[in-house]
């Protein structure tokens, strides 16, 4: 992959070649070439884009709620509204005591229970409306965080406004954060920053797992 003077980023091509018998015909496609970890978070956002739509979300549903239903979790879990290409998790919205953010200018994310009154957010997704009632965070017992890409250590790689960022670190200590993926999306390592915070858990169309550190 190599970064032209305008900043945008192209990509080595490889093509693959899958093998033919009498009743299969040879068929070959092409795909990006995975960036490495020393290419930075541009090159990785730059690779999504050009990864197969993400589809797997009745399945990613049906893991969390197979996850949250073994677990005796009190406190509210918090989710997200999806935005386009992203999981939709809005069928658990009433099976468990979820909250959901709204997105205000500036980088800031605040806490709402998920039964108040939305609106729609200039990037597609819904949110409460302005005057909805907030919710303390230390009521929060679970995450369900949103993310571009996952490494299998609990890196995250978000769309670079850094919304969670500054959110995750003011949650309780003892707070489940599971990154939200498709197994497609996660690879063995992300570029990680000094102030990123990692995921204890992910969850897929295979399953939720513990991140192993």
């Amino acid at each position: 992959m190599r970064r032209s003077n305008s900043g945008q980023y192209f990509f080595a091509m490889r093509t693959i070649v899958v093998g033919a018998t009498r009743s299969v015909h040879r068929v070959s496609y092409t795909e990006a070439v995975q960036p490495s970890v020393g290419e930075g978070k541009a090159a990785w956002r730059a690779w999504v884009e050009t990864l197969p739509p993400i589809v797997e979300s009745s399945a990613v549903v049906d893991a969390l709620r197979a996850f949250f239903s073994e677990r005796s979790i009190t406190a509210y879990v918090l989710t997200f509204r999806p935005m386009a290409g992203e999981i939709d998790l809005d069928p658990l919205l009433d099976e468990f005591r979820c909250t959901v953010t709204r997105t205000w200018p500036h980088g800031r994310l605040t806490v709402h229970r998920a039964d108040v009154r939305m609106e729609r957010h200039r990037w597609g997704y819904v949110q409460p409306v302005a005057d909805a009632p907030e919710l303390p965070l230390d009521e929060i017992g679970a995450v369900l965080v949103p993310g571009v890409l996952f490494d299998r250590r609990g890196g995250r790689l978000g769309h670079g406004a850094g919304y969670y960022d500054r959110l995750l670190p003011r949650l309780p200590a003892d707070a489940i954060l599971i990154g939200v993926s498709a197994e497609g999306r996660l690879v063995d390592e992300l570029p990680t920053d000094a102030h990123d915070v990692r995921m204890t858990h992910l969850a897929t169309e295979t399953g939720v797992r513990v991140v192993e550190c």
